[in-house]
């Protein structure tokens, strides 16, 4: 029997942080097996906050099994860092790659997780305020990422220190936060992205294109700046791209899930059970069960075929998610973001099922489960599908001096061969 973890909630209401439960894990062969129960205290409070509504809604004196990610619960593993941030654990604590989930959940620090869980090894909740460094400092950021990407010595030794004690974020590329305060004391978390130096594009701008495309045609994205770092004498420049995070408000960490956990599956996928779980109908089903309004469902409807029309196959559950609400007291889909189109050949199909297993790039595939998303018919559905076409055609125009003269030209292409087929 394994110690015990605490998870722990910054409050929607009060930025106070409190227990919100207890997970075990015991490792049994051949498989380990987790258990979650949400502490007493927190439920004699009559804290309203599921920090799963789906996996673990509010009950008293239950322990919730985790049926995967070899024992650790949903909310739990969006919690926990990714490829990135479990490479640079591996480096700084010498875990073996490949080991056991709770692992990385503990050793990868409070500091700059996703959403507002914590967890510690003690019953009382003890974090550490939001952090960062400063976006002045976005130049040397950069360059210490890309020296841990190339296993360099540290060139900023502070920087590198702070980088490798905070490696909570999600993706495989490597990343940092960087804070901006404003004049009236506002702070904005920027999430940075910088280009490879193995890169065959410019995938930070291209990324900037598709936030700034998926804004002209009116979706809910989140925003963006793009810009080229290094002293001005450089002949080359380095591209980053600064997405602003939606789980931060005002110093506080925002509740968050992922698609993964509403769809109860799990990425990246070990079967073919799990990845048949991947569904923008059945997304749309969740958003309704926990809450959320029509208005979002049919905003998903909307990501879905901006996907399939720039070729965006990494749609994966885990770059979608929700965000709790706590003005009205309810989850709602969060801003877009990870849209990145595939620059190889043009995606025939997406991650995600677009209706009832299948996956393909049809205008039939679009509409076929239509109604799952809030139309009233396959009628309405059609109506809106048109209507948003239009739109992204309109919307290239905006974007297309955004992009680097073959992707342009890409893009182009694939916008039209798209447009044709998905249109009546």
């Amino acid at each position: 029997m394994a110690q015990p973890l605490y998870a722990y909630l910054q409050r929607p209401d009060t930025g106070e942080w409190v227990t919100v439960g207890r997970y075990l894990l015991t490792k049994d062969s051949p498989r380990s097996t987790g258990s979650f129960r949400y502490a007493p205290s927190y439920l004699a409070a009559g804290h309203a906050w599921s920090i799963d509504p789906i996996n673990l809604p509010l009950m008293a004196d239950t322990e919730f099994a985790a049926p995967r990610y070899e024992g650790l619960h949903d909310a739990l593993r969006d919690a926990c860092p990714d490829a990135w941030g479990k490479a640079l654990i591996e480096r700084a604590h010498g875990v073996p790659s490949g080991a056991h989930e709770s692992r990385y959940l503990l050793l990868a620090g409070n500091a700059d997780r996703w959403g507002a869980l914590a967890v510690g090894v003690h019953k009382k909740p003890s974090i550490a305020a939001l952090s960062a460094p400063r976006l002045a400092q976005l130049t040397d950021l950069v360059v210490e990422l890309h020296a841990i990407a190339q296993r360099q010595p540290p060139i900023h030794q502070a920087l590198r220190k702070r980088l490798m004690g905070t490696p909570s974020l999600g993706g495989a590329r490597p990343k940092a936060t960087v804070v901006e305060t404003h004049t009236n004391g506002e702070q904005d978390f920027w999430l940075v992205k910088p280009a490879l130096l193995g890169d065959a594009a410019d995938i930070p701008k291209l990324e900037h294109a598709c936030s700034v495309w998926a804004r002209a045609v009116g979706l809910f994205a989140a925003p963006t700046v793009y810009e080229l770092i290094g002293d001005a004498g450089e002949v080359s420049k380095i591209s980053v791209l600064r997405v602003l995070r939606f789980d931060r408000a005002q110093g506080r960490r925002l509740m968050t899930l992922s698609a993964a956990s509403l769809l109860q599956a799990e990425y990246p996928a070990a079967t073919k059970e799990q990845t048949a779980r991947w569904s923008y109908p059945r997304l749309a089903e969740e958003l309704k069960r926990i809450g959320a309004p029509i208005e979002d469902r049919q905003e998903l409807f909307a990501r879905m075929v901006f996907n399939a029309v720039i070729g965006n196959d990494d749609d994966h559950p885990r770059n979608h998610a929700v965000i709790w609400q706590q003005t009205h007291k309810r989850w709602r889909l969060s801003p877009s973001f990870d849209v990145v189109p595939s620059l190889d050949d043009t995606p025939k199909q997406l991650s995600m099922q677009l209706c009832l297993g299948r996956r393909d790039i049809s205008r039939e595939s679009i509409l076929m489960d239509a109604v799952r998303f809030g139309f009233v018919n396959q009628m309405e559905a059609s109506d809106f599908l048109n209507r948003l076409l239009g739109l992204i055609e309109q919307g290239f125009d905006e974007v297309r001096g955004l992009l680097d003269a073959p992707v342009a030209a890409l893009m182009e292409t694939r916008l039209q061969r798209n447009l044709t087929l998905l249109r009546a």
